[in-house]
């Protein structure tokens, strides 16, 4: 194997592995592709040409329940490690525990092996996404808004939505606007 360059292992890699099959896992509502499906599948098809990866670069944030992670994973020639390419992905994880970080990162290998690779999985994660994400901030603005008893309670919310509008988005914004007319509506039957 000495003598191909890294993309022709690639290539090689591909003709081995072409579709990993999406899975069902216990208490999930939809199928997957798992992390570990597509490690199984395309490991053994990379080391066979001589490929190895790993993450060369990693930048990670939190927000509430959300973990998210930027990555960059280099496939390298054995051969030849100078003979590399970055791939870069990245991920989230929603959990509210400790998985967050395991998960994007996992999500983040997953998918750069998936796209380096070019492999089909019938996966659609737009399609399949039902987790939804809790701004924590949108969370605590709209217990103010809830919470507030009268006009100065509200007007206090409403200085709080203008201080992070900055860190919330249209929709954000539109929904505790919203909530802030029904509760000064409320208020000021």
């Amino acid at each position: 194997m000495s003598e191909l360059n890294l993309h022709q292992r690639l290539s090689a890699a591909m003709q081995k592995v072409s579709y990993i099959q999406k899975e069902k896992k216990q208490g999930m509502r939809y199928s997957i592709v798992s992390h570990d499906a597509v490690t199984a599948k395309v490991r053994p098809a990379l080391l066979e040409v001589g490929v190895i990866y790993y993450p060369v670069q990693l930048t990670n944030g939190q927000t509430g329940n959300r973990t998210d992670c930027t990555m960059v994973i280099r496939f390298a020639n054995v051969d030849n490690p100078s003979d590399c390419i970055d791939v870069p992905s990245f991920g989230y994880g929603i959990d509210d525990q400790d998985k967050g970080p395991g998960k994007a990162m996992s999500y983040a290998v997953k998918y750069a092996l998936l796209k380096a690779l070019g492999l089909e999985s019938g996966d659609d994660p737009d399609e399949d996404q039902n987790v939804v994400f809790n701004n924590p901030i949108v969370t605590a603005l709209e217990t103010a808004i809830s919470l507030a008893n009268n006009g100065a309670g509200l007007d206090d919310a409403a200085e709080e939505i203008q201080k992070h509008s900055a860190q919330l988005s249209a929709a954000e914004l539109a929904k505790l606007r919203q909530a802030f007319a029904a509760r000064r509506k409320e208020i000021t039957k």
